[in-house]
């Protein structure tokens, strides 16, 4: 067995045993206030990162600091998890929290899979009625684009011209569903592009590290706060 085979291995068995933490530990806080529930895969749950470092949980310290009263009942996400996942899985922890708030960052592993663009649309679409079927105000679900993982250090010997474009045609599906149904997108892409360094990276160089996700949340940060304030 080769060394690179071994490393493949290693990884796939921590990340299997990172996916049944998540599963096992998800938290719902009962408080007071607005509550938030972000719906996505690893780039949500912040694989690597510590729960506080992660970017839902920036954001809710970040709006609390503006005199925001909201707090982040669940993070449901888990790594590995598409947009079907979040359908069949997630969706129904969010139906029983019945939030006040939800983001969706969803599709880097339905991009992975290589799934076709429709197939992603129309799950996308099917997440997105369930979702403002159910928030009391629709319009509280704030739509965040995929960033481009072929960016990341653990991309460098591999092929990345068919991801990259199944990437952007994910996001261009993103904004047009959000233009039709009046929801806010926060454009997270262009930041990701930028994220090139080993030090973007956790130890994986896949997945952002806690100064990338600062980065993301300064995108999304502003979009929120003025949905919430209208509202």
């Amino acid at each position: 067995m080769s060394n690179r085979l071994k490393q493949i291995i290693f990884l796939v068995v921590i990340l299997i045993a990172v996916i049944s933490l998540q599963v096992f530990n998800r938290k719902i806080y009962p408080q007071k206030g607005i509550k938030y529930v972000p719906i996505g895969d690893s780039y949500t749950i912040g694989l690597g990162v510590k729960e506080g470092e992660r970017w839902p949980n920036i954001l809710v310290d970040h709006l609390k600091k503006r005199g925001i009263d909201i707090y982040l009942a669940s993070n449901p996400a888990v790594s590995g998890y598409t947009v079907r996942d979040a359908i069949e899985i997630e969706f129904p922890i969010v139906s029983k929290i019945k939030p006040d708030l939800v983001t969706v960052l969803v599709g880097a592993n339905d991009n992975f899979s290589q799934r076709g663009i429709e197939n992603y649309r129309n799950d996308l679409k099917e997440l997105l009625n369930k979702l403002e079927s159910l928030l009391e105000k629709p319009r509280n679900i704030v739509l965040i684009t995929i960033p481009d993982h072929t960016k990341s250090p653990s991309f460098r010997e591999y092929p990345k011209e068919e991801a990259l474009k199944l990437i952007e045609e994910y996001n261009q599906i993103i904004k047009e569903e959000g233009k039709k149904r009046g929801l806010k997108v926060a454009d997270i892409f262009p930041i990701s592009q930028k994220l090139i360094d080993e030090n973007d990276f956790v130890f994986d160089g896949l997945h952002p590290s806690v100064k990338s996700y600062q980065e993301w949340e300064k995108a999304i940060f502003p979009i929120v706060l003025e949905i919430l304030r209208v509202n």
